[in-house]
């Protein structure tokens, strides 16, 4: 059986109504097309597929942004890495959010700071693509490129932020829940999960302005590694931020 807020949210979406419609007028006959839509999702859900892949959309910071299986699905953590970041971006700052996916965070910015130069970027033309849809689609002005971490992208910026890959192969959520549909390359790394991490602090310094800020996502178990990264590297203030969970989820860092 699926969890109550699953079936509504499916439901709402094939009758096409919003949730509180389906309880004001529970007597409403389910026409044909509706229940064989419905019939095919739940099938769908029930073989594992994430609602927000059958759906084709999810909820993030309040923006409602449309999602394939080809990026990762947006999640409640990353507001945090979201909030961090927006903490060092000034009104008329240029900002690169490398591994964009969907434009989660990108848009998120851009949607408190309207005023931003905000580039997008990710390695896989169908996130890049998808990415510019929900840009166009919000009517934000957010630029987007295909580049594999900083290749191609020459200019420095006052603030780099992204949700890379940081899970680790052998990593058993992988085999659980959503994980097991979203793009595997997006969430694996190697090095136990931090090798990704790794090349990005190395690599951010020549593409930062001076004083510009690293902002990075990563595992609740990777804060004093990620740490070390960035100290390693020369950055200074750095620090970690902890998610409604109170788990560490981000380390900012700030280039000299």
């Amino acid at each position: 059986m699926l969890p109550r807020s699953e079936a509504d949210m499916l439901l709402c979406r094939a009758l096409d109504v919003p949730r509180s419609h389906i309880y004001a007028f529970p007597e409403r006959r389910v026409g044909a097309a509706a229940a064989e839509r419905l019939a095919t999702w739940i099938g769908r859900r029930r073989a594992g597929e994430p609602v927000a892949y059958i759906l084709g959309e999810r909820g993030f910071w309040g923006l409602d942004l449309t999602v394939t299986a080809a990026a990762l699905i947006p999640r409640p953590d990353t507001e945090t890495l979201v909030a961090a970041a927006l903490a060092q971006i000034r009104a008329d700052a240029h900002v690169l959010d490398l591994g964009t996916g969907c434009g989660t965070v990108a848009l998120a910015i851009a949607a408190e700071r309207p005023s931003a130069r905000i580039v997008a970027s990710d390695v896989d033309p169908l996130c890049v693509a998808l990415c510019q849809h929900n840009a166009e689609r919000l009517g934000f002005a957010v630029e987007t490129r295909l580049a594999d971490r900083f290749d191609g992208i020459p200019e420095r910026f006052d603030v780099v932020v992204s949700n890379p890959p940081y899970v680790a192969a052998d990593d058993d959520h992988l085999q659980r829940g959503d994980l097991r549909f979203e793009p595997r390359h997006a969430l694996v790394s190697g090095g136990g999960g931090v090798d990704f991490l790794a090349a990005l602090v190395r690599e951010a310094p020549p593409h930062l302005k001076p004083g510009g800020w690293l902002c990075v996502e990563h595992g609740c178990d990777q804060e004093h590694q990620v740490r070390g990264l960035f100290l390693e590297r020369g950055f200074a203030n750095v620090h970690c931020h902890r998610d409604l969970a109170d788990q560490p989820r981000a380390t900012t860092g700030q280039w000299p």
